[in-house]
């Protein structure tokens, strides 16, 4: 049995999932309760990726944003100290890294070999395409000849990381045959201890209409 109640759930085949930050598949371990009495959200783990990622969700914090959760009769006090004894090896999330403004406005351009900018031209017009893209700052890779650039531009402007994606500039659907087409602008560039931590696609925008309606799809 474990020394500790709550704890880090042993490697079996498939046990690993998704981590709920990164994206990455089957590097998510889950805490699980060594008495079966709680049973975790699947958010509440530790990634892999200790350098490129950092997420570090433990029970404590759970505890902490749920406290409803140790309504029990002894009133939780043996799993606060069990908690009390892993606080210190929590690990705090990395300062993340960024996409350089140089490497962000090359790529703000070249939209005539865009396809999915091509399809929403015939759609909306070049005029309200543009917009669009200038709004959202939707760049242009020489990946694949030309694939979509969405850049996760955080709320102070800094930009996280840019997902790439193939369209089709006659239906307007990501290409999936034969393969899906999706890579990050952090890999292309291989930079050297580049820490992930994403944000929303177009979250700069908050600050522009703070009454403005958020649509998360």
């Amino acid at each position: 049995m474990s020394e500790y109640r709550f704890h880090l759930q042993k490697y079996r085949y498939g046990s690993k999932i998704s981590c709920p930050n990164c994206c990455k598949s089957r590097c998510f371990v889950r805490y699980v309760d060594e008495e079966g009495t709680i049973q975790f959200p699947d958010t509440v783990g530790k990634c892999d990726h200790e350098n490129s990622c950092g997420y570090h969700y433990t029970p404590r914090k759970y505890f902490r944003d749920n406290p409803d959760v140790l309504s029990q009769p002894d009133g939780g006090r043996a799993d606060r100290r069990i908690l009390s004894r892993a606080a210190g090896r929590e690990t705090p999330h990395p300062v993340p890294s960024f996409i350089s403004a140089d490497v962000v406005g090359r790529s703000l351009s070249h939209y005539e070999i865009n396809p999915l900018y091509r399809y929403l031209c015939q759609t909306f017009g070049e005029e309200e395409t543009l917009r669009l893209f200038r709004l959202y700052s939707i760049g242009t890779s020489p990946k694949w000849g030309g694939a979509i650039i969405f850049w996760q531009t955080d709320r102070s402007g800094q930009v996280r990381t840019g997902k790439i994606m193939l369209y089709d500039s006659a239906t307007g659907h990501r290409i999936k045959e034969p393969r899906a087409y999706v890579s990050w602008v952090h890999s292309e560039l291989h930079l050297p201890d580049f820490r992930l931590r994403q944000c929303l696609f177009g979250e700069h925008l908050l600050n522009r209409a703070t009454s403005a309606p958020v649509m998360l799809v």
